[in-house]
């Protein structure tokens, strides 16, 4: 599909996940993406703080609250009226990567550790 002569190719290719949560951030307010990152944060925090082996319930609080912090940072470089310098560019690019680096790896080892607690209680 990515070689085809077809000039509205990219109208018809399903978007990519990141596409999607993206367009999601983009579309959620303020405070939902301020209360994704602060409650994601906080109570992962806390979990790790009271609860060390429960390691495994962070993961999906780490992921939220780095959608969040990604899309507040989105916002910021999105809706900004006067150009800023570019290292604050580079700053907040490096940023987002991160967030969504952080998000990616603990989403994909959420998923691991639910399919590896499904399949070891079938294969025992």
């Amino acid at each position: 599909m990515i070689a085809s002569v077809d000039p509205d190719r990219v109208q018809t290719e399903p978007a990519s996940l990141f596409a999607m949560l993206a367009g999601k951030a983009r579309r959620s307010s303020d405070a939902m993406l301020a209360s994704l990152a602060g409650v994601g944060g906080l109570s992962a925090v806390a979990l790790i703080a009271m609860r060390p082996a429960w390691w495994a319930f962070v993961l999906p609080l780490v992921s939220a609250g780095a959608f969040g912090v990604w899309g507040i940072l989105e916002r910021a470089t999105a809706e900004r009226a006067t150009p800023r310098s570019p290292g604050y560019d580079r700053a907040i690019g490096a940023a987002q990567w991160l967030a969504a680096a952080i998000g990616t790896v603990c989403a994909i080892i959420t998923v691991f550790a639910v399919l590896g607690f499904f399949l070891g209680t079938i294969i025992s």
